[in-house]
């Protein structure tokens, strides 16, 4: 009873420790999250205001000093034709019929090339002669109340020059301007009369998307002098008379942070005009409070979902997982007669299933793993059995090749020097490792060809080609190129009267080593080869270098290593070798 007690308790505080750790790693984050986004998100909201209030700014700015331009180009094409000039110079034609048609075809020229021209906000083109007859141009169609209010602007306007820019005219809409320009005969500069043009101010200055994405923010079209034509928000004079001392950022009529604006100020190039557009803090952090509100309900509901979350999965899985410990704990005392039982659920039967294949494979596993160890090792021990007295043998070829060198023999030397040299790469002494360079590999290989050559002379010709130098770098295991090469010439060249010839070939291709040998031999029926080793061990000599090779690479390399044979009787012989890139010692 005292151990159920103490087993019972020890539960009750792993579910405490759960619990805990699940309030760590959920709630840790998003009060750190919370943290961040309170002390980050408001400047980067700051930061990115201020970023679009510079680029509407620049895009108001545009759209003005357009406008501006397009008025001076209908003002001086019409001073500069020549039908309208007429019209202005004769007092006895009535300019309403002579002059329309040539102030509409001014007017549509310069359309014509204009791509600001629906985006102007101009309303209408008024030219006055000084004797009170004028011509129009009103893309809307023209009033009785227009005419009128174009007339009155026409006596305000009697005592100005031609201003190049924008002015207001009391007792007019709120969101019109009028651009003048003196109408003059070119040829003499005689004053002819006035050119007036009634501009739609908020057309022009179009900043609706900035107010809707930043609401309360004011704007302000200044003049010469400052004098203020056009303008929005309540607390703009103000604004205005606090912008020059106040550097980027002017405090409104309330105090406090959230009463300040971010100001930004451009000059309309050429045309003495000003933009100011206030951007006030407050519709700023709006966004940051409408979606932290979210944010904050989100991050709580998602902590208790967690928490709830986490306490079904640990009362649903208590169980299952204790039997799959079970069995674990007699796995890991080497039962491998354990298998995880069927929980019944879904999410853990991958799991049960996995581990079962895997325990079913473990025996097969070790089996394997132990045959092929037996089989390295008897492939060592062969090794080991051909280095008989190997000391032995290489001092008698040392001395053989000493009595050729005092005798003046020097081809029987060289054959000598080549034979101690081979040998001494089939015994391996000297070396512990399996695996050599393929410059040393091919170190063999030349040394063989060679005591070939001493043997049949010109008859046999033969060639090493490597793509590039630093192929030779890469390791291989020990005689693997050479008993290929030997194969070529026993068994292709030596039954061909006349010999021929071999060409061993080096390249890299897809993370691989190829090393192809060719001869022009008698060649064989590839389908008559046995490549399982069975012939060799009943003692037959045909071709047993290449079972014996395939077998050293699938031990060493798996199913990364590969030897593929083509040939047919009477046209030699290409044997094909893969290897994996290799630059392991082993």
């Amino acid at each position: 009873m005292a151990e159920q007690r103490s087993g019972g308790g020890r539960k009750r505080s792993i579910l405490a420790r759960f619990f805990f750790l699940v309030c760590i790693m959920i709630l840790g984050p998003i009060l750190l999250t919370l943290l961040v986004f309170y002390r980050t998100i408001p400047d980067r909201m700051e930061e990115q205001a201020q970023g679009n209030a510079d680029f509407y700014m620049g895009q108001v700015a545009s759209s003005v000093e357009s406008s501006m331009d397009l008025a001076r180009d209908v003002a001086y094409s019409a001073m500069a034709d020549n039908d309208l000039r007429q019209a202005m110079l004769d007092p006895a034609s009535y300019l309403a019929v002579d002059g329309r048609d040539a102030l509409l075809r001014v007017v549509g020229g310069v359309a014509a090339y204009q791509s600001t021209w629906h985006k102007s906000g101009l309303n209408s083109v008024y030219l006055f002669r000084q004797d009170g007859q004028f011509a129009l141009y009103s893309p809307t169609g023209s009033y009785a109340q227009e005419q009128q209010r174009m007339q009155q602007v026409y006596a305000a306007a009697a005592g100005l020059t031609s201003v190049e820019t924008l002015f207001r005219v009391p007792g007019t809409p709120s969101g019109t301007l009028y651009f003048l320009l003196d109408y003059k005969n070119i040829s003499n500069l005689d004053l002819l009369g006035k050119l007036i043009m009634e501009i739609d101010v908020e057309a022009m200055v179009n900043a609706a998307d900035l107010i809707d994405l930043y609401p309360g923010t004011c704007l302000a079209l200044s003049g010469q002098d400052g004098q203020l034509l056009f303008g929005l928000g309540e607390d703009l004079e103000l604004l205005l008379d606090r912008a020059g001392t106040s550097g980027a950022y002017v405090q409104g009529a309330t105090a406090g942070r959230l009463g300040r604006y971010y100001h930004v100020s451009q000059q309309v190039g050429g045309n003495d005009l000003q933009l100011d557009f206030f951007v006030p803090l407050s519709s700023m952090y709006d966004l940051v409070w409408e979606g932290s509100g979210i944010f904050s309900v989100l991050c709580v509901a998602i902590l208790l979902l967690a928490i709830l979350a986490a306490l079904v999965i640990y009362r649903v899985m208590r169980r299952a997982m204790q039997g799959m410990e079970d069995t674990l704990h007699r796995m890991a005392e080497s039962d491998y007669t354990a298998r995880m039982p069927d929980s019944g659920y879904r999410e853990l039967a991958s799991l049960e299933s996995a581990f079962n294949r895997m325990a079913d494979n473990l025996d097969a596993s070790f089996q394997d793993a132990y045959q092929k160890g037996l089989k390295l090792q008897e492939s060592e021990s062969r090794l080991l059995a051909a280095q008989i007295n190997p000391h032995f043998i290489f001092n008698v070829l040392e001395a053989i090749n000493m009595r050729c060198v005092d005798a003046g023999l020097k081809d029987i030397s060289h054959m000598v020097t080549n034979l101690a040299n081979l040998l001494r790469g089939n015994i391996g002494i000297g070396s512990g490792n399996q695996k050599i360079t393929l410059e040393q590999e091919l170190g063999y290989v030349r040394y063989y060809l060679d005591l070939q050559r001493q043997r049949f002379g010109k008859s046999l010709v033969y060639s090493i080609e490597q793509e590039d130098d630093e192929l030779l770098q890469y390791l291989v295991p020990r005689l693997t190129i050479q008993p290929l090469v030997e194969n070529a010439i026993v068994h292709g060249l030596e039954p061909r009267r006349g010999l021929g010839s071999v060409t061993i070939r080096l390249w890299e291709e897809e993370h691989s080593i190829c090393v192809r040998v060719e001869d022009d031999g008698v060649g064989f029926d590839v389908s008559k080869l046995d490549l399982s080793g069975e012939a060799a061990a009943a003692g037959d000599h045909n071709h047993i270098a290449l079972p014996n090779v395939i077998r050293r690479l699938h031990l060493l390399y798996g199913e990364q290593a590969d030897l593929k044979i083509t040939s047919e009787p009477g046209r030699g012989t290409s044997v094909l070798l893969i290897l994996p890139i290799d630059q392991t010692k082993g």
